[in-house]
């Protein structure tokens, strides 16, 4: 049985119910290094402990005595420490992520203690203005000249490397390794794994991916990107993720990709509502999944209207991803795909009554129309 670990409990309820962890930080009167501290501890002060219950509305006091009681609480600190990331950042699979989580996942990344490289992949939509947060981020936690910033072209690796110890041995916290484009980012990783380990800073490598979907001559659908091979490779050596733009182009092409190979979120939904009795509350259950893990999901309510019995009824249309013009006219491997769905609920209560599966023709006729 996992052991509860009543820093990382606190953390949950945080991304639950605060707008971002600097938030609670000043609700609790710490600064947000203090207020991360607390998120790898598997104790805290009864003051401390009674005053997050009343912050988040939820009784911490009563479930650590209860835990303690049964034997249940973690008393490792380290370890949970290290990996507290992954409570913003999974590593069950490459996530993109939203351009303002982005810089919430680079501050904790500074704030905890980290023994592993953080990885992030960027277009070239953000090529300007990542490395320079990502930076500025840095100065504000450890202070202004304590963010070394380089600049890393393939030639220059090996030259690189016979340095890490030395740039171990310069005084800044945080080491930001903006790296021009490469045919892998094998050897970057790998890199920035050792001067991490030798030198106990903060390593950032900020990595190009070119992302696309082509089709092989063979008429094969793949997708071409350099985040997915490198964290299939390093994913439990380094935090890997891709940090997403405003036109959510990371996200919307892998979900794509996933649809045209039949095991995209839409997929799952229709794979488990049909020819299931209690339909409605896993519908509901996995539109509510989609909602929280899937950047690019929409849910829009088409119309409202009253049923028989006076009760307001809306009905909804979601959507997984919005195909563009482009995919949609793709001549391959597209014209299977499912990422649309309508249905209807009681408004008052929540309860879906009824859905309509959506084709991909009629999508696309949606869409076409939308686009005109």
């Amino acid at each position: 049985m996992e052991k509860y670990h009543i820093g990382q409990e606190i953390l949950k309820e945080v991304k639950a119910k605060c707008p971002s962890v600097a938030a609670f930080a000043r609700e609790l009167c710490k600064s947000n290094s203090a207020t991360y501290e607390i998120f790898g501890k598997t104790s805290l002060d009864t003051d401390l402990l009674l005053k997050v219950s009343k912050l988040l509305d939820r009784d911490f006091f009563r479930e650590f005595s209860e835990k303690c009681l049964n034997g249940e609480v973690a008393v490792v600190d380290k370890q949970t420490a290290e990996n507290c990331i992954t409570l913003l950042l999974p590593n069950d699979k490459l996530h993109a992520v939203s351009p303002r989580q982005t810089m919430d996942v680079v501050e904790e990344y500074f704030l905890m203690p980290r023994k592993k490289p953080l990885v992030i992949f960027y277009s070239g939509a953000r090529s300007r203005n990542l490395p320079r947060l990502v930076c500025k981020k840095g100065e504000e936690i450890y202070g202004e000249g304590m963010v070394r910033k380089i600049r890393l072209e393939p030639a220059e690796l090996m030259h690189f490397e016979l340095g890490v110890m030395s740039l171990a041995k310069m005084p800044q916290k945080v080491v930001v390794i903006k790296c021009t484009m490469a045919r892998d980012y094998n050897s970057h990783v790998l890199i920035a794994e050792r001067l991490a380990e030798e030198s106990g800073k903060h390593v950032v490598l900020l990595c190009l991916d070119p992302i696309h979907i082509p089709t092989l001559p063979n008429g094969r659908v793949v997708l071409k990107s350099l985040a997915v091979s490198t964290f299939s490779s390093w994913n439990q050596r380094a935090h890997i993720f891709l940090a997403d733009d405003k036109e959510k182009r990371f996200a919307y092409l892998i979900e794509l990709f996933q649809a045209i190979k039949g095991k995209g979120y839409m997929d799952r939904i229709y794979d488990s509502i049909e020819d299931n009795e209690n339909w409605a509350g896993t519908l509901k259950d996995l539109l509510e999944e989609a909602k929280q893990n899937l950047t690019t999901y929409e849910d829009i309510v088409l119309e409202e209207s009253s049923d028989k019995d006076n009760r307001q009824v809306e009905y909804h249309q979601v959507s997984t991803i919005q195909p563009t013009v482009n995919d949609l006219n793709r001549s391959e491997g597209i014209s299977h795909i499912r990422t649309h769905l309508r249905y209807r609920m009681i408004k008052e209560t929540g309860e879906i009554f009824e859905y309509e599966p959506m084709s991909f023709d009629q999508a696309k006729e949606m869409m076409l129309k939308l686009a005109t």
